[in-house]
């Protein structure tokens, strides 16, 4: 099967991003949420993301306007999905929530189109489960920041087919991106190792052990890390951090449990970079 159009589903700053690459890569992309203002603020993260491409000199302003013409939105989710050949789930990290949506999904979308999750965490099998394509559910769960991130996790569910596998690698690959095929498991790989990493760091800062500061420069400059673990943090979201520890939590037992200080975060609302406070303060763009 050949994918031409694609349908993102969320237009946060996941389904912005992967909007981004997939029309950046020739694509016909629809972006779904749930209302205007949403999707309008979601193409002036775009429209910046272009413009930031053109004055890099990675595109020229003619492909850019081809590029952003790629490009529709639609917050009606059965209309933004009824000519899609692909259709990527890029909502909040909660499985009520995404089993909706792909029930929504499956009921509008055409017989032949693959659907794909973007969680980081949670089971595909269980995600498919509530579809009755269940053979052509997939995870593609992309990094952040998308646009820069080589890797995508392709994420194989146990009635997944081995045709929606090749395919949806094939469409990695086309963005110029490296596919890495995992088995549905909790936090498939890089979580799975990651999130430990992220939480023992913020146990060291509860228990006095040492700064923020300090923490990540000793893993930067002793583990060779390119950022230290709380500044990842930040960059990935703490509210996506603390939801995918939970999540292991549940599922490989209390080793995985969240750390106090990040729990206290989220509940006050700083959730890192995109609130402009976490671990660390930003200035607002």
């Amino acid at each position: 099967m050949e994918i031409k159009n694609v349908t993102v589903i969320g237009s946060g700053t996941m389904g912005s991003g992967i909007v981004y690459v997939a029309a950046a890569n020739g694509y016909k992309v629809v972006m779904n949420d749930v209302s205007k203002e949403i999707l309008d603020k979601a193409m002036d993260r775009i429209r910046n993301q272009i413009m930031g491409g053109i004055q890099r000199g990675k595109m020229n302003p003619k492909e850019a306007e081809e590029m952003f013409y790629r490009i529709s939105t639609n917050e009606k989710m059965e209309e933004a999905v009824k000519n899609a050949d692909l259709v990527i789930e890029a909502v909040y990290e909660n499985m009520e929530v995404k089993k909706q949506v792909f029930q929504r999904v499956d009921n509008a979308a055409p017989e032949h189109a693959i659907l794909a999750s973007n969680t980081s965490t949670l089971s595909i099998t269980e995600i498919g489960s509530v579809t009755k394509r269940p053979e052509q559910v997939i995870g593609l769960h992309f990094f952040n920041p998308p646009a820069a991130m080589k890797l995508v996790e392709v994420v194989v569910g146990e009635k997944t087919a081995e045709n929606t596998v090749n395919v949806a690698k094939e469409f990695v690959v086309s963005l110029g991106k490296t596919p890495i095929v995992a088995k549905d498991s909790p936090g498939f790989i890089v979580n799975r190792i990651l999130v430990p990493v992220l939480n023992e760091a913020i146990k060291l800062y509860d228990e006095g052990v040492s700064d923020i500061e300090s923490i990540d420069k000793a893993m930067v400059l002793g583990a060779n890390f390119p950022v230290g673990p709380f500044a990842l943090a930040d960059m990935v979201g703490l509210d996506v951090a603390l939801a995918s520890m939970r999540t292991l939590e549940e599922k490989l037992g209390p080793c995985y449990k969240p750390s106090k200080s990040l729990v206290e975060l989220v509940e006050k609302g700083h959730l890192g970079m995109k609130t402009g406070k976490g671990f660390y303060e930003y200035k607002k763009q």
